[in-house]
């Protein structure tokens, strides 16, 4: 059967009008998606993912995405910190809690101090005193203490009556506080001074390495700088001297390196004190993936660990690399 001509017209007029608002349709739905993202996430200059999340706001709150875009915890906080161990501190208003990845409350926001967990534990403050929770959200350690810093391999540093000592994750005091200054433990040493001068306690209270220097840094890779006189070496855990007292500064070792100063220019040592890169650079950044990052006067540029430069930066080049920054 062939329909008539004005039937055809009708017919293929009202097609028309329904293909046209199915298509206005769609791009109103566009719009709205494309502004929806805009505003969201268009606030947030980079996204930075932590343990497969990234912190976003929107109209001064806070929340978190998966790294498909998706919302996981709504924007409804006043701050957050990134994820770290299944965990993030949350802010609402002026007090902190913790929340889950699936943005549970772990703990209320009732602390007026908070820090991720940190070898099962958190640091927490209620006015003016310090205490401990748990993973499971429990004050294992009422806040009853002036100072304190975050649990590292079993015990925290405990400040009581103006003097520095330790607790273990029960309370119970295990170091007495005597010491006017001291460090989280690390490789089994912790730095602790009394009197103007710095040395080394075991897990026991120990004094293992003499209270003899002007200044100690914690052990890493074995190693820790301290200054003797007015100048930075390197001693091992048995307190013996590694690499001479004859450096401004000496930082940590990573990798088995460690970044020196010498007459405000900058090098690289290896376990041994050797000068692996003789203190040349103005400025000079820690090793990512082998290279680092360096100044010498008006040159900005990248190195190897060898001293091997990556390449040789024209004024344009070093302008782009203090933008990578």
């Amino acid at each position: 059967m062939t329909l008539p001509l004005n039937s055809l017209l009708i017919m293929n007029t009202h097609l028309l009008f329904i293909s046209l608002a199915n298509y206005k349709k769609t791009i109103l739905l566009f719009i709205f998606l494309f502004f929806t993202y805009a505003f969201v996430f268009g606030q947030n200059e980079s996204l930075h993912f932590q343990e497969g999340f990234a912190k976003v706001t929107t109209q001064g709150k806070f929340g978190f995405i998966n790294q498909t875009g998706k919302i996981e915890v709504p924007c409804v906080y006043d701050y957050v910190n990134d994820f770290k161990n299944g965990f993030a501190v949350v802010r609402e208003g002026k007090k902190y809690g913790i929340i889950r990845k699936d943005g549970s409350t772990l703990v209320a926001c009732k602390y007026d101090m908070c820090e991720s967990f940190s070898d099962g534990m958190a640091l927490v403050k209620e006015g003016s005193k310090f205490g401990f929770i748990n993973e499971v959200g429990e004050e294992m350690i009422s806040p009853k203490y002036q100072f304190a810093m975050g649990f590292n391999e079993g015990l925290a540093v405990v400040i009581v009556n103006g003097k520095n000592g330790y607790i273990n994750k029960k309370g119970e005091q295990i170091i007495t506080p005597e010491y006017d200054f001291s460090l989280p433990f690390s490789g089994g040493l912790a730095v602790v001074m009394k009197d103007g001068k710095y040395g080394y306690v075991d897990k026991l209270g120990k004094e293992v390495i003499a209270l003899k220097y002007a200044m100690a840094s914690a052990f890493e890779e074995d190693l820790a700088a301290v200054k003797i006189g007015e100048k930075y070496g390197v001693i091992n855990k048995a307190g013996k001297l590694v690499v001479a007292a004859k450096y401004d500064d000496i930082q940590g070792f990573n990798d088995g390196l460690a970044i020196v100063s010498r007459e405000e220019k900058y090098g690289i040592i290896n376990q041994n004190g050797k000068e692996l890169i003789i203190p040349q650079f103005d400025m000079l950044d820690s090793f990512t993936s082998g290279v680092a990052m360096f100044k010498q006067g008006s040159r900005l540029g990248y190195i190897y660990k060898t001293g091997k430069e990556l390449s040789t930066s024209s004024e344009k080049q070093s302008k782009l690399i203090l933008a990578s920054k």
